[in-house]
């Protein structure tokens, strides 16, 4: 079942933003009046909301920032460097970029549309380049933000009222191979997950974020979310809607600042070493390895949002080819892909088993639509409506 509902009520949206300010005062679904920051709940099972400032953000990264977040992730693993620093400077001498200072040649390049796969750095070298341009972007629409990432008792509640259709059963591998090879057997998200998931203590715990789902899934529950409530404001986020509430007004690599703890966020600390002739991975550093729950650790930023670094890495609804757009508003990102159901979708955060530099607010990854993993979940936005 693939719901796109939401994309009805986008219209009136783009007409309520042009209107809304930080003093709005908004009314939810229960009628408790609210206002900027203001955490609130639709209805007894609906996500926890937070209602962002409007306010403008710098989204993406340079190509100084993308080269320096690669040479971090080096240094982070204890690994040598040099052999990508030589790779990265050849790369742009074969576009004929100067390599001592290649931001203006770079973005040329990009904008010209003659990009060459096998020839582009942030394929071929540094995936952080994916984060490029940096450039403005104005938040016109109203919004609250999922305080934290769907858990598994908010999806179960969706499956119990008939609009998730998965179940939320465990299967043990034995089962899980025997369904893979039966084209009678539906595999439930679940399945999916438990299959590949530690048997860690939080696996399966309701407030563990509800991961194994695409993006069509994910879509199901906003539906079902904008039926129950009666209105369709409901949605997965865009990437600069979610980079916005990431960053919480800050500018540093990380909402908490330019460096990021265990007690902050769930990623993977490991080192490499080079023992008697092979690569040994030590990863006996304090991570969790797996799925927290969404009230664990001291995980939320500056706006109350929790884990947008680390954890459950999340899906957007912005579709990825690539560099950024350079879009300038919020709506404009919101509008940009609607007539794109099946693209490679921005995947942001990092997750529990990755390098803390995969979880800095300004990194992405392109995703296809039906891609699932156990470490891939998501939060959903709700579009509001200032009281006249």
């Amino acid at each position: 079942m693939r719901n796109f509902v939401y994309l009805l009520s986008l219209p009136f949206s783009l007409m309520l933003g042009l209107a809304a300010s930080a003093e709005e005062l908004y009314v939810t679904a229960t009628g408790e009046m609210v206002s900027t920051l203001d955490v609130f709940q639709d209805c007894d099972v609906c996500p926890e909301m937070i209602i962002l400032p409007m306010g403008e953000f710098q989204m993406g990264s340079s190509v100084e920032e993308a080269n320096a977040a690669k040479l971090r992730f080096y240094m982070n693993t204890n690994s040598d460097p040099s052999d990508y620093k030589k790779e990265l400077r050849q790369s742009f001498i074969n576009l004929g970029i100067d390599p001592d200072q290649p931001e203006d040649a770079l973005m040329q390049y990009y904008a010209s549309g003659d990009v060459i796969r096998l020839k582009d750095p942030q394929y071929s070298v540094n995936a952080f380049l994916h984060e490029v341009p940096p450039h403005p972007v104005s938040i016109d629409l109203p919004i609250a933000m999922g305080r934290n990432e769907v858990t598994r008792e908010e999806w179960a509640a969706c499956v119990k009222d008939g609009g998730c259709e998965q179940g939320l059963e465990d299967m043990n591998p034995s089962a899980w191979l025997a369904c893979l090879n039966d084209s009678d057997c539906i595999m439930t998200p679940d399945d999916r997950v438990r299959f590949r998931l530690p048997n860690g203590p939080h696996a399966t715990h309701p407030r563990s974020p509800m991961t194994g789902i695409t993006f069509y899934e994910m879509n199901d529950y906003t539906a079902w979310l904008n039926r129950r409530i009666g209105a369709n404001v409901y949605r997965v986020p865009t990437e600069a809607e979610w980079e916005y509430a990431a960053r919480s007004g800050t500018t540093t690599s990380y909402a908490q600042g330019d460096m990021l703890s265990l007690k902050q966020a769930n990623f993977m600390v490991y080192r490499v070493d080079f023992v008697d002739g092979k690569y040994v991975i030590d990863y006996n550093f304090g991570s969790a390895k797996e799925l927290l729950p969404v009230d664990d650790l001291d995980a939320a930023n500056d706006w109350g949002l929790r884990h947008m670094s680390g954890n459950a890495s999340e899906f957007t609804s912005t579709c990825n080819d690539g560099p950024h757009r350079g879009l300038a508003t919020s709506s404009q990102y919101l509008i940009a892909d609607t007539d794109r159901p099946d693209c490679k979708r921005s995947l942001k955060g990092g997750f529990y088993s990755g390098n803390v530099e995969l979880a800095r607010p300004a990194r992405r990854v392109p995703i296809s639509s039906d891609h699932w993993s156990p470490s891939i979940g998501f939060r959903v936005v709700r579009d509001l409506a200032p009281v006249q």
